[in-house]
Order: C-alpha cells, then structure tokens, then sequence
C-alpha cells in the first residue's frame, strides 16, 4: 500500500509539473486584433512577464488570452489591475502548450501576494 502511494504521489507530481508556467512583474500588456478577422474570434490580449518561463514551446516568450469568452476577460481583468497595482502575477498553460501565433494560450492566473 505505501508503494501504491509513493507511485501515486510521484506520477501527480510529473502531470502537475508538464504546465508551462512564469512568474514576475508585468513588462508589456496588449490588446490584439488579428487584422484580417471580421469577427470576434481575433479578439485577444498578449502579456509578457520578466520572470523567464519554465517552457517556452510557442518560442515567443509571451502569453495570449482570448477577449472572447468570461474567463478571458477575467484573465485579462486580474493582469491590468495587477500592472496596474505594480502586484507580481503567475501564469500557468496547459499540459500540452496551446500556441496561437509565438504566444502561449494562458489556462491559469494567480495573484502573488
């Protein structure tokens, strides 16, 4: 039974490790309108953290959020107040690194306290 939990504990701890995350102080925060679209599905927010993320399978460095759904706009709620406060964030991707573009698809964002 102890094995059992050892394995458990050590399998959770590698699925919990695979999302890519960063945390640190907002340096750049942008509303995207992708030129060519008519509709609102080019409707997104890009932000860049200086803290360096733990992977970076997009390559840009930089993280998206889509202004199209109420989480998104939540996300993108928490990340102005917080560059606007000057607060420390933490963002968190998905398990397998959605990319629009060189951007990361933001799954989580955490207020650092």
């Amino acid at each position: 039974m102890r094995m059992f939990l050892l394995l458990v504990i050590f399998f959770s701890a590698n699925v919990y490790a695979d999302f890519p995350y960063e945390q640190g102080d907002i340096t750049f925060l942008q509303v995207h309108k992708t030129p060519d679209s008519n509709s609102d599905s080019g409707n997104r927010f890009i932000v860049k953290l200086d803290g360096g993320m733990s992977e970076d399978v997009c390559g840009g460095g930089q993280w998206t959020g889509y202004l199209t759904s109420d989480a998104g706009n939540a996300q993108y709620s928490i990340l102005l107040s917080s560059a606007v406060a000057g607060k420390e964030v933490k963002i968190e991707g998905s398990s397998n690194a959605i990319c629009e573009g060189t951007s990361t698809l933001i799954r989580n964002v955490y207020l650092v306290f």
